[in-house]
């Protein structure tokens, strides 16, 4: 009996959709900070606050919070078995202060879920940045499980998984900007 082959996967190991090899595929893309972060003044800047996992930012006199979390997607052709967009979504201050209480609680996720806007613009056809998030807090040590909560190919992406080749792509994307 022949080999089996992964699907999406030639008997060469090369890429049925563009016959390269990829190899180094990135499992976690992402932004360091909410795009917003960049977008104030250096001053503001000074005045805010930036984790790993939280940004309080003062924008306008006004302030603004975000939290770092996870956009899953399942890979079809992996390894890896998870492709994941690391990304901070904008709560409203009622949100961040429900999570600031519970941050270190070792029962987190017992959180119900709270609702967000996407704070990064991914590299995708239609605008990413104000899509609305669903909020899934998870076990200390364990980034929020976003859900994309409207219609967008990256919400497709996440409920039917991506290609390696698509991963590439859009680590590729991610260096041209």
């Amino acid at each position: 009996m022949d080999a089996m082959i992964p699907a999406g996967k030639s008997a060469s190991g090369l890429c049925p959709d563009c016959h390269q090899l990829h190899t180094g595929i990135a499992p976690v893309l992402g932004a360091s900070a909410p795009d917003d972060w960049l977008a104030v003044s250096r001053g503001e800047r000074m005045e805010s606050e930036l984790t790993p996992d939280i940004c309080i930012l003062t924008d306008d006199g006004r302030t603004r919070h975000f939290l770092r979390g996870h956009l899953q997607m399942p890979v079809l052709d992996g390894p890896p078995p998870v492709f994941v967009w690391s990304v901070w979504v904008e709560l409203d201050h009622h949100s961040m202060e429900q999570v600031a209480r519970w941050w270190t609680n070792p029962n987190r996720a017992a959180i119900p879920p709270i609702e967000g806007r996407l704070a990064n613009e991914l590299p995708y056809e239609k605008a990413t940045g104000g899509l609305a998030i669903t909020v899934h807090t998870r076990d200390p040590g364990l980034a929020p499980l976003l859900i994309v909560s409207e219609d967008h190919a990256l919400a497709t992406e996440q409920r039917q998984g991506v290609s390696v080749h698509r991963i590439a792509e859009l680590g590729s994307l991610l260096q041209r900007a």
